[in-house]
């Protein structure tokens, strides 16, 4: 059985200070394009240490919600410093490595996975949760900076025609689904 574990802590460490001010930036700029609207339900899967979780929370508003969601205890515990520092209200986190994450179905506007689809070991038990939580008309974004083990080709093709989760765009390394 695959399983997805936590990298050991000292990496986690190095990945989180590897988020570059540029790299911030750029993740700032694919969620703030207008895609998140006032109100919006929204999982950020593999949020890291929860920087661009925060920027999804000002996003949805406080009528909104974001569940920040990772398998490392330290990224949820960055995340949950950032919440009570900056005094977020609509933020949550989710630790998990089954990728279950306790929502209803049919529950979530939009699902981020930013540079971290290529780490995710087990995809079936990722997709299954996208396709349980995501609403009718509901979006996946994937933001895969290197496509080091997924080609851009398979990220065309990630789901079948009977999982009603489509490609509609595609932008340079950003994939958009869309649950129909």
């Amino acid at each position: 059985m695959i399983k997805d574990r936590p990298v050991p802590n000292f990496i986690a460490k190095k990945m989180y200070k590897r988020h570059s001010g540029s790299r911030i930036e750029k993740e700032k700029k694919l969620v703030n394009s207008g895609i998140i609207t006032l109100g919006q339900k929204i999982i950020d899967i593999g949020c890291g240490p929860g920087h661009i979780s925060v920027e999804m929370a000002q996003a949805t508003g406080e009528s909104g919600e974001v569940y920040a969601l990772d398998i490392h205890p330290l990224a949820i515990k960055s995340v949950e410093n950032l919440i009570e520092e900056k005094g977020i209200t609509n933020m949550k986190t989710i630790l998990t490595g089954e990728f279950k994450t306790g929502l209803p179905n049919n529950s979530i506007d939009i699902i981020f996975i930013i540079n971290t689809y290529d780490m995710i070991r087990n995809k079936k038990k990722l997709h299954a949760e996208v396709k349980r939580v995501l609403k009718l008309d509901g979006k996946l974004i994937i933001c895969n900076k290197r496509t080091l083990l997924t080609s851009v080709n398979k990220f065309r093709k990630l789901f079948n025609k009977g999982d009603n989760i489509e490609l509609y765009y595609q932008e340079k390394n950003v994939y958009y689904y869309k649950k129909v």
